[in-house]
């Protein structure tokens, strides 16, 4: 008796038995009772008695792939932390519109700033003009400090000018930067 128990319970027991589907060197698929070291990291699928998937088990990665998913990971941290702060900033559409208006609005404040100092400069570079062109009329010589003035005012003009310029800059990127931010908030707040 104890003999057929014990070879129904083998029965039974090679009966459950995993086995493992891989493909070896040669590209051939085995089914075995086990996966050889060297496949393992190939992949596999882990089959029932009956010959059912009970699992798989991908290919290992290699360094490029895994280097290429710490990436992905880390671009999709930064998204998330980006869409947190823009929800943060930004109850609605209308609140970053608003953030935007006042954004442009004090660089086109800066940009009229300079051109009223541009205007300034204008007028006293023409009265430093007027003042060498007397001299010159008088047959003397233009006064060292005037040209120093002069040479000085036009520097300062050409420094506001490039920081008009800049400021252009700033309002298209602003633009682009806030159309890229309302496009993101409505995408989120349709969520």
């Amino acid at each position: 008796m104890a003999v057929v128990l014990g070879s129904i319970a083998l029965a039974a027991e090679a009966q459950s038995a995993d086995l493992y589907r891989y493909v070896n060197d040669k590209g051939i698929t085995v089914l075995d009772r086990s996966v050889p070291p060297q496949h393992v990291s190939r992949g596999y699928e882990v089959l029932d008695g009956d010959g059912r998937v009970k699992q798989v088990v991908p290919a290992a990665l290699t360094p490029e792939e895994r280097e290429a998913a710490r990436a992905a990971e880390r671009e999709q941290q930064q998204r998330r932390s980006a869409d947190e702060t823009l929800l943060r900033l930004y109850s609605s559409v209308e609140d970053l519109d608003r953030a935007y208006s006042r954004q442009v609005q004090q660089i086109e404040n800066l940009i009229a700033t300079s051109e009223t100092g541009i205007l300034t400069l204008n007028n006293q570079r023409e009265d430093l003009l007027s003042r060498a062109a007397v001299q010159e009329r008088a047959g003397r010589k233009v006064d060292p400090q005037i040209l120093r003035e002069l040479a000085e005012v036009e520097a300062e003009q050409q420094r506001l000018q490039r920081l008009i310029n800049n400021n252009r800059q700033d309002i298209a990127t602003v633009n682009d930067t806030f159309a890229n931010r309302r496009q993101r908030l409505q995408l989120l707040l349709a969520d």
